[in-house]
């Protein structure tokens, strides 16, 4: 037991990469998990028992479900559940939480089972499934100082202030001692992680890049305060995490950072609309979203050419086998 557990604490230290993809990402949420527990206390471990809860027992019935099948499905449902949750405001009703964590354990194991070609964070997608259908309901925010409810950063700084602003202290932002999403406040947190994933080669830094480029286009074109607009811990949540996670991109180098700078503009640019760091939330799961029917339809037409192939070839052989018998009647 202390051999093996020597052997994976030495891949981890110096080579990373040969972890399971599993592992490397529950590393990664090790620091932005901290951070929420520490910042907002009780309900973070309400929380994050629901997700836990829900992404456990939805690992027990794949490996019930998937354990005489040899080449088993790829399947996450504790990540996906544990991503979704880290999304929800520590105010919002426990029925919010346990609806994303139910609803991620399902998509993730219908994506794994029947459209594994889909690249895409389905706890991200669940998420913004709920938050469309209750209409805002997991942007429920407290302070964590008082526990009352309050907005978000960028929301005060939107209602209330100018567009030159900064009415947070960066390094609160910094640290996540502010209202916002449970597991994704803290910058320090998802910048721990994110070096994390970039040691362990999984984080692409062409999409990292590409997004902070397209994030500095509505804050030069609006002239915001760019330290207060980029100090934003959910916002590189989702773009670091998960946007530029190597897994979740498309195989085509030169998609790759168009995706980011559609997702950096977009993230921020929706903010002079008035949306809040949900802005950043909603344009990475409507980029993976697309990103997956795209892959579906392409897999749709794949397998179909492969049919249609198969059948053809499948009557040239039929056609082959009647001449084949004719000939050996007449013959005889």
């Amino acid at each position: 037991m202390l051999a093996r557990a020597g052997a994976w604490l030495d891949r981890a230290a110096f080579n990373p990469a040969s972890l399971p993809d599993d592992l490397i990402v529950g590393i990664a949420l090790i620091a932005p998990v901290a951070a929420g527990l520490i910042i907002f206390k009780l309900p973070a471990v309400e929380m994050l028992g629901a997700a836990l809860a829900f992404g456990i027992g939805g690992q027990v019935i794949v490996h019930l479900l998937w354990r005489r099948q040899i080449a088993r499905p790829q399947a996450s449902p504790l990540i996906a559940s544990v991503f979704g949750v880290a999304l929800v405001g520590p105010a919002a009703p426990i029925a919010v939480t346990l609806a994303i964590s139910a609803l991620a354990v399902i998509l993730e194991v219908v994506r794994a089972r029947y459209v594994p070609a889909i690249r895409a964070q389905v706890g991200l997608l669940a998420y913004a499934v709920v938050a469309l259908v209750t209409r805002g309901d997991p942007f429920s925010y407290v302070n964590p100082v008082t526990g009352h409810p309050f907005a978000d950063p960028i929301g005060i700084w939107f209602h209330y202030f100018g567009p030159q602003a900064a009415p947070i202290d960066p390094v609160r932002l910094y640290v996540g001692n502010v209202p916002g999403p449970v597991f994704a406040t803290s910058l320090l947190a998802i910048a721990i992680a994110i070096a994390w994933l970039a040691y362990a080669r999984r984080l692409s830094l062409v999409v990292l890049a590409a997004f902070l480029l397209g994030a500095m286009v509505p804050i030069y074109l609006f002239h915001w305060d760019p330290v207060f607009q980029l100090d934003s811990g959910p916002t590189w949540f989702v773009a670091g995490l998960l946007l530029a996670d190597r897994r979740l991109l498309p195989g085509s180098w030169a998609v790759r950072p168009v995706i980011g700078l559609m997702g950096g503009v977009l993230a921020l640019g929706l903010r002079a609309r008035g949306y809040g760091i949900e802005a950043a939330f909603f344009t990475v799961a409507g980029i993976q979203a697309a990103t997956a029917v795209a892959a579906v339809i392409m897999w749709g037409v794949a397998l179909t050419r492969e049919r249609w192939q198969r059948n053809r070839r499948l009557k040239q052989r039929e056609a082959q086998l009647r001449v084949v018998k004719g000939d050996i009647s007449r013959a005889s």
